[in-house]
């Protein structure tokens, strides 16, 4: 049977979720009923499950059939007709044989990105988390930098029974786009429920200086979700890119600029 992969970015703010739920908007119905209209009825598979508003510059999913499709590059025009704008494929093509989105990936890279300036950008209200308060980037890099490794995060996440919250974390760190634009990327094997946007509101708690870099580390060693307090806006959430072998080509997100345009990110002294 053919594999197919398909490679997406979407705007999450109209939606609730990747993942198929009884009387909601969510990304995958509207992907899956796109295909059954050119193909018909199959199911995918996905490198992540986004949760509501949070958003995709580099998602991956894959499906089976048991044909090989005709003509890909009219497949990739119908749905993008059909998708456009929230949800478009960015690439889609036929993947190697065992190839699975989730199964196949090695590690996902989230990016997270904050609005710190005193006044907030409605044309970035679905993007970027406004924080006022001016925060220390050197802090919060330096906590940043306690999370790489491998860590039990149960301090970070929504507890699942019988899951783990064991994760690899090979990177994690801060940068700063502009005089006022902030993110926050982070690349692990995988991620739990809610991690990263609770690693972001503590970061942002030592970046305030309501938390020292030390207390981050005794939360997480913690081990205890009520350790640690906030979550962070599901708004300012990509996930930027799904790594696999390098057997596997990788479709590159859009540059940062293309997210953030440079009309937005010059001439702002608030």
């Amino acid at each position: 049977m053919p594999t197919y992969r398909l490679d997406l970015a979407y705007d999450g703010w109209g939606f609730a979720g990747y993942a198929v739920q009884p009387g909601q908007r969510t990304v995958q119905g509207e992907l899956e009923q796109a295909l059954t209209r050119v193909l018909g009825p199959l199911r995918t598979s996905v490198a992540g499950r986004t949760d509501a508003g949070v958003h995709a510059a580099g998602q991956v999913v894959s499906f089976e059939r048991t044909e090989p499709v005709d003509n890909i590059s009219r497949l990739h025009r119908a749905l993008n007709a059909i998708l456009k704008p929230e949800i478009v494929v960015r690439q889609l093509g036929e993947a190697p044989a065992g190839f699975n989105a989730r199964f196949s990936a090695v590690a996902r890279t989230y990016r997270y990105f904050v609005l710190n300036r005193t006044v907030a950008e409605p044309l970035l209200r679905h993007t970027s988390w406004h924080v006022s308060q001016p925060l220390r980037l050197e802090a919060m890099e330096e906590a940043a930098g306690l999370l790489v490794g491998e860590h039990d995060f149960a301090s970070f996440c929504r507890a699942r029974i019988g899951r783990s919250s064991a994760r690899q974390v090979a990177e994690a760190g801060w940068q700063r786009l502009d005089d006022h634009l902030l993110w926050f990327g982070i690349k692990a094997d995988s991620f739990c429920h809610q991690m990263v946007r609770s690693l972001v509101a503590a970061l942002v708690q030592v970046g305030k200086g309501q938390l020292d870099p030390e207390e981050l580390a005794g939360i997480l060693a913690a081990r205890e979700r009520r350790a640690a307090t906030g979550v962070a806006p599901a708004r300012g959430l990509i996930l930027w890119r799904v790594h696999y072998p390098d057997r596997i080509d990788e479709v590159p997100a859009e540059p940062i600029q293309s997210l953030f345009p440079q009309f937005l990110r010059e001439g702002f002294d608030a």
